[in-house]
């Protein structure tokens, strides 16, 4: 039978092959050999770092052939991964344009109208904790090791810090112990959610109000910057803060004054501020969805939370501490049999620890015997889908989406997030199904940009059908 013969190259899907080395790579040094910027260089330690237009990014050109924010290096164990992030005018490597590409030191890359050579990459002696834990946040993987190490050298300074990481990481837990670590300990530790915040609402919690201010407004109240007066504000899902209000925190943050909505007395305050999000903000400046001079008054200080995926045996670590709690509460607890923690270590955990807590203690009810086995974990188990009603056109319009029982039985924020991903799955895959894959043809149908639909697309796990979307 003869050998099929390879599909022809289109010069934009091309990957070269991964190096086969496992040493991890936390360095690399880029210079700018040619183009506007041409002799401009950094170096960098981080395992992500961003190249473009747009001054959030690491490496800033000047090049105007360059989108805001152009393409992204990654560092990990397997080596350097480059990734064009959705450009106008492409990436190359060595002459061949790209999605993404494992690059070796002395290759160039090719953005616009500038080349960049990666110089250098060789380790870097990275400081890890010695305990497992940092408040309640517990880890012994180098991963969580080494967030360890930072959140202790900066609990007891006055920066303002800035957590990302996917939903359920534990990004709270992160500002709860850094407040925990302070000087501040004592004080107020105030948490603002800026993703269930109701827009009309939004200011006057941020800043406070006056009675009769507006429509509702029945007391004087303070507003989250005077509730944590001494202590911490917590701004959870920062990314979420409406973009009329970003201007209003960026004014309270630089001069450490509020004044409440009906009010001319000016407050000051003293409160040490740690933001979250699992958005990219530094896409959104890009996009005009995020003030750039507010993002990087909140980023003095960045902590990236590492999905649990990626965290190996930190999840039976985890697994067996939520044991623990649940048998201080009940008296009892099942152990975990050898084969369920081997299930545990092969699942993604989408939700990361959060799901991962929610498994546990399912189990801990569903487990005979005094030991938990797969069968009690439920794990990858959806439950059935609600049959649709027939579609015609005298068919009663219906209340809303269908909702599963069992998301009645969880924390808002999580259900409505779980809500929300369903639906963005439902409705992307139907999209791209009619454009047969099409990431340009779809995005413009739905009226958001190429690159959002494509970091959409990957973060749900979207299927792409074709390959070829330019």
């Amino acid at each position: 039978m003869p050998t099929p013969k390879p599909p022809e190259p289109d010069g934009l899907t091309t990957t070269f092959a991964p190096p086969t080395a496992s040493r991890q790579i936390r360095r690399v040094l880029l210079r700018v050999s040619e183009g506007p910027d041409a002799g401009a260089q950094i170096q960098v330690s981080r395992s992500r770092l961003t190249v473009g237009r747009a001054a959030v990014n690491d490496l800033v050109l000047g090049d105007t052939s360059v989108s805001g924010i152009h393409a992204e290096i990654l560092l990990d164990r397997r080596g350097i991964l480059l990734r064009d992030l959705g450009s106008t005018n492409g990436t190359q490597v060595q002459g061949v344009r790209i999605r993404e590409a494992w690059i070796e030191p002395g290759m160039t890359l090719e953005v616009g109208k500038t080349a960049i050579t990666l110089l250098a990459a060789d380790e870097v002696d990275v400081p890890l904790s010695r305990r497992d834990h940092f408040g309640a946040l517990y880890g012994g993987s180098p991963a969580m090791r080494e967030v360890f190490a930072v959140l202790e050298r900066i609990a007891g300074t006055e920066m303002s810090v800035l957590i990302h990481g996917e939903t359920g990481t534990g990004k709270e837990l992160v500002a709860r112990a850094l407040h925990d670590e302070s000087p501040r300990e004592r004080r107020p530790f105030v948490v603002l959610d800026c993703g269930s915040l109701p827009r009309e609402l939004a200011e006057a919690s941020i800043l406070g109000h006056k009675k009769g201010s507006f429509t509702g407004a029945l007391t004087d109240r303070p507003g989250a910057f005077e509730e944590a007066e001494g202590g911490t504000l917590f701004l959870d899902e920062i990314g979420e803060l409406p973009l009329e209000l970003q201007p209003k925190l960026l004014r309270v943050l630089d001069r450490r004054e509020v004044q409440r909505l009906g009010e001319h007395q000016v407050r000051k305050v003293d409160v040490r501020v740690v933001a979250a999000t699992h958005r990219d903000l530094r896409t959104m400046v890009s996009q005009g969805e995020f003030r750039e001079d507010l993002y990087f008054r909140l980023s003095v200080m960045m902590v990236e939370l590492p999905p649990l995926r990626d965290r190996g045996d930190d999840i039976v670590l985890i697994a067996e501490r939520f044991l623990e709690a649940f048998r201080r509460a009940r008296g009892d607890a099942p152990s975990l049999g050898p084969a369920a923690r081997r299930a545990l270590l092969g699942e993604r955990w989408p939700g990361n620890v959060r799901e991962l807590k929610n498994t546990i203690e399912r189990a801990a009810y569903l487990a005979r015997g005094g030991v938990i086995e797969p069968s009690d974990l439920h794990l990858g188990r959806r439950p059935p889908p609600r049959p649709a009603a027939p579609e015609s056109p005298s068919a009663a319009p219906q209340a809303g989406l269908p909702v599963a029982d069992e998301l009645f039985t969880m924390p808002f924020k999580e259900a409505k997030q779980a809500v929300i991903d369903d639906f963005e799955r439902r409705y992307f895959t139907r999209l791209l199904d009619a454009h047969d894959g099409n990431l340009s043809r779809a995005a413009a149908e739905a009226g958001i940009t190429r690159y959002y639909l494509r970091e959409l697309v990957k973060r749900l796990k979207v299927p792409r059908g074709k390959e070829d979307d330019e």
